[in-house]
């Protein structure tokens, strides 16, 4: 049985959460929208002025603490993380003037041609996953298609090899398992000392380019570019083991988050696209907007401030949940309605605001727009099947779902 808990209580693990966080979020910006979070210890903000303002004012408030770390964990879960590299910089965890030349690494990485380098990929790959599931009548596009879709293709950016993607993947599930403040302290034990063989891989993939330097992610790292410094060996592993994990899940979870809302109900969206395939950025920009992938990240003041009428000392921790910001009526009319027209859509905060707003966008958008492309292509007659309901992964940080039952 799924554990529950009242719908004031905010956890996304469980129930009611879990299925439906706009319950909470809904109460919450209307109710009480700095809201303090005892198993957190941070206050929890959900209307969207709120938020933006936290967002452009990082002197105010830092992003020193945005992600937890991994050793703030219980001691046996640090115990098994001894030997290995801590955290260090990246730009989702720093302020300027740290921030500017770590962002000029991943904007290197993520830059245009990078992204238009790898359409032939996600081509190829998305045609690869159709091609297997094809002969039979139905298919779960989350496990046989979204999932190892953009694990191949953000691997490839990385220079990860095609043979060690699964690998690679298991790892950065443990690494996101270290860093969920309300998972189970044996699994941390039992990820945390898994994580030595990342580091090693790491380190052997991080030599491999030194000596034999590629167009890729990597090669990025350990060499610089035009204008930007090799990192650091601990900035290395920190960065690596961070943007592979973030440029998964998320992807993966607005693959089907978008293909949910094509395929519900009367089908109106899906074959909107098939007559249109214009339509498709505007399709994948409100499903950002009414189901942001990320759930929200982490901020710190730095002096007493007064954040929507409530005064908040300096050091407070302060979790922004986009996801409800991205639903408030007083900023998106009929927030839950998807409105194709919505003339300020592209102020969603699904990929953040401000500096810290995600280096790898474009690369999310344009995966998406291959995947959804390929099945319009491939399966134009794609249902769901029948009676299907959707159910959503436990996760602290992402919002995505289980599993997507289609036939055709």
């Amino acid at each position: 049985m799924t554990s529950t808990t009242d719908v004031h209580e905010f956890n996304p693990m469980v129930s009611p959460h879990r299925e439906n966080p706009h319950l909470f979020y809904k109460w919450s910006r209307a109710e009480s929208p700095i809201t303090f979070a005892p198993p957190l210890n941070a206050y929890m903000v959900t209307r969207y002025d709120d938020i933006k303002a936290v967002v452009d004012d990082p002197e105010t408030y830092s992003s020193a603490n945005s992600v937890p770390v991994m050793w703030s964990n219980p001691p046996e879960v640090v115990e098994a993380l001894d030997g290995l590299i801590p955290e260090a910089e990246t730009i989702v965890n720093t302020d300027e003037p740290a921030h500017g030349p770590l962002r000029d690494v991943l904007n290197h990485a993520f830059s245009g041609r990078r992204v238009r380098q790898q359409i032939p990929a996600m081509t190829a790959r998305s045609n690869e996953l159709v091609d297997a599931f094809l002969s039979g009548d139905r298919a779960d596009l989350v496990g046989q298609y979204a999932d190892p879709y953009v694990q191949l293709v953000v691997s490839l950016v990385f220079g990860i090899p095609r043979e060690d993607v699964e690998k690679v993947q298991g790892w950065t599930d443990d690494y996101m398992l270290l860093m969920n403040p309300l998972a189970p302290v044996d699994g941390k034990v039992a990820a945390a000392r898994r994580l030595h063989d990342y580091q090693h891989y790491i380190d052997q993939m991080a030599d491999d380019r030194r000596a034999h330097p590629r167009e890729d992610f990597m090669s990025d790292l350990v060499h610089g570019g035009e204008n930007f410094p090799p990192v650091s060996h601990a900035d290395l592993h920190y960065i690596f083991r961070g943007l592979r994990f973030a440029g998964h899940d998320t992807t993966r979870d607005l693959i089907t988050s978008t293909l949910l809302l094509m395929l519900a109900d009367d089908r109106k969206l899906w074959e909107k696209a098939q007559a249109d395939r214009r339509s498709l950025p505007r399709i994948i920009e409100e499903t950002l907007r009414r189901d942001a992938p990320h759930r929200g990240l982490m901020r710190i003041t730095t002096r007493e401030v007064t954040l929507g009428g409530t005064t908040l000392p300096a050091g407070a921790s302060l979790l922004l949940l986009f996801g409800s910001a991205n639903r408030d009526e007083t900023h998106f009319p009929n927030p839950d309605v998807a409105d194709l027209d919505r003339p300020n859509v592209r102020e969603h905060l699904a990929f953040g605001s401000g500096i810290h707003q995600c280096p790898g966008a474009q690369l999310a958008r344009t995966e998406v727009r291959i995947a959804l492309e390929t099945l319009l292509d491939r399966l134009p007659d794609l249902h769901l099947v029948p009676g299907f309901t959707p159910t959503y992964i436990a996760s602290y940080f992402f919002r995505g779902l289980e599993r997507l039952d289609v036939n055709w």
